[in-house]
């Protein structure tokens, strides 16, 4: 048995005499590694003494493995570890992040995994996982993310989730899942996205109690085998993305209820009929003929068009003028920005610059055309890429705070997560996790490349 026990950082030195201090860049992963086999290393730093291969399983010096100092799994993702998830992790309740996305994991998931209670973000999509969706998870009261797309999970979707009264993202995509939609999700209610593309739900239709979904911004449910009438979800005010496409929808073409709000509609490839509406949130759409049975699509081009082109030069208008206040002094007097941002954490000036040495150039790793990138340690102890603004890069704060919620709302396996923000004293900063592997510029430049051959050759 794999022992994984939770210990802090004072319990760790009177025991050991140790600093618990495991830095994650310095222990990578090998092809194909067994996770339990590359946590055993992780914790010790690359050595593999004490493991005993006589019975397949690892015994960790000191009585267990001991992992998870800073109660954050976060530097495991697109590293193409293998094996299962051990349930021992389950052990670790003040557990916060379990980011394992993007590797080669199998098998089922614990139930262990319901006694992380602590968990804020869990994020398994892209392995190759199976077994059903746990009822355990249930239990994740604080969770606002699941993210579990691109697995080959099967079953029916357990309605205990819709106890997670935290949860904002769920993405369950791309699996095997049958059975019906539960109608309890509509107790959901601080949900935003709910993703559950190509899987298979035996038929059913959406729940009409899901216009009970206050702060629901994204529903895509593509080719999931739905059918019946579309519900009313024009009581669902912040809906503005809708993707119903590729099922066996029927009935007449939503007209009334659809929110107002609406950017995104796709309703391609169903069983539709009558006309695309006049008016409403389609004013330049043209009417089409009516035609029982014909598969329709509702496209919006040229409101999105519309929209965009003014958008971009409202967005033009405030950056020069957010540029030339911000010419006369970077340093001017204003009110310190601590809005509450769900997902995404507030630092203060002083924690960023003690973070980053006082952006000494030795912490430096990187600039682009929004300014210089600079390698941070936190308090915790966690690597972070601070990105600071340059004079020619700096917004309104109004402009500052939308742009940090919806790179907050971005979820892309290329893509690094945005943790944090600062706006004080003329500073706009934004924190994202730290690759310590270079950027995707330079791997596909083959800068980063050519340093690896160099330093072998050496």
């Amino acid at each position: 048995m794999v022992e994984i026990t939770e210990y802090d950082e004072a319990d760790m030195l009177e025991q050991t005499g140790e600093s618990p201090d495991v830095d994650i860049t310095e222990v990578y992963p090998r092809p194909d590694e067994d996770l339990v086999d590359f946590l055993y290393r992780y914790k010790n730093k690359g050595s593999q003494e004490n493991q005993d291969t006589s019975q397949g399983v690892v015994a960790a010096a000191r009585g267990g493995l001991t992992i998870n100092y800073r109660r954050e799994f976060k530097g495991f993702m697109w590293n193409n570890l293998t094996g299962t998830i051990p349930k021992e992790i389950g052990h670790i309740t003040s557990l916060r992040l379990l980011l394992l996305n993007g590797n080669k994991l199998s098998g089922s998931l614990p139930d262990e995994l319901g006694n992380l209670m602590n968990m804020n973000r869990l994020q398994l999509d892209e392995n190759q996982l199976s077994g059903s969706v746990l009822e355990s998870l249930a239990n994740m009261i604080n969770v606002r993310h699941l993210h579990m797309n691109n697995n080959s999970f099967a079953g029916q979707l357990p309605s205990k989730l819709s106890n997670l009264s935290n949860l904002m993202h769920l993405l369950l995509d791309n699996n095997n899942l049958s059975g019906y939609l539960p109608p309890e999700f509509s107790k959901l209610h601080s949900l935003e996205i709910l993703q559950l593309d190509n899987n298979n739900f035996s038929g059913n239709g959406i729940p009409s109690t899901y216009e009970n979904l206050p702060r629901l911004v994204k529903l895509s449910l593509r080719n999931c085998s739905l059918q019946g009438a579309i519900p009313d979800l024009n009581s669902i005010p912040s809906l503005k993305y809708l993707d119903l496409s590729w099922n066996q929808f029927t009935g007449s073409i939503p007209s009334n209820n659809l929110s107002t709000n609406m950017t995104t509609v796709d309703l391609s490839h169903n069983k539709l009929n009558g006309s695309i509406p006049r008016g409403g949130i389609y004013p330049y759409l043209q009417r089409l003929k009516r035609k029982t049975g014909i598969i329709a699509a509702i496209i919006i081009g040229a409101v999105a068009a519309v929209l965009a082109i003014t958008a971009i030069t409202m967005l033009l208008i405030f950056r020069r003028n957010s540029k030339y206040m911000h010419l006369i002094s970077r340093k001017r007097t204003s009110s310190n920005v601590c809005i509450k941002i769900d997902g995404v954490k507030a630092f203060t000036l002083k924690e960023l610059t003690h973070a980053a040495n006082k952006f000494d150039i030795s912490t430096k790793v990187g600039e682009g055309g929004y300014g210089n990138v600079y390698k941070g340690i936190l308090s915790d102890e966690t690597f972070v890429a601070v990105k600071r603004a340059g004079e020619n890069s700096l917004q309104g704060q109004k402009e500052f705070l939308t742009e940090i919620e919806l790179l907050s709302r971005l979820h892309h396996r290329n893509l690094v997560s945005l943790l944090g923000y600062c706006s004080e004293e003329g500073e706009q900063m934004l924190i994202y996790e730290f690759m310590p592997n270079g950027t995707l510029r330079e791997w596909i430049s083959g800068k980063k490349l050519s340093q690896i051959i160099n330093h072998f050759v050496k």
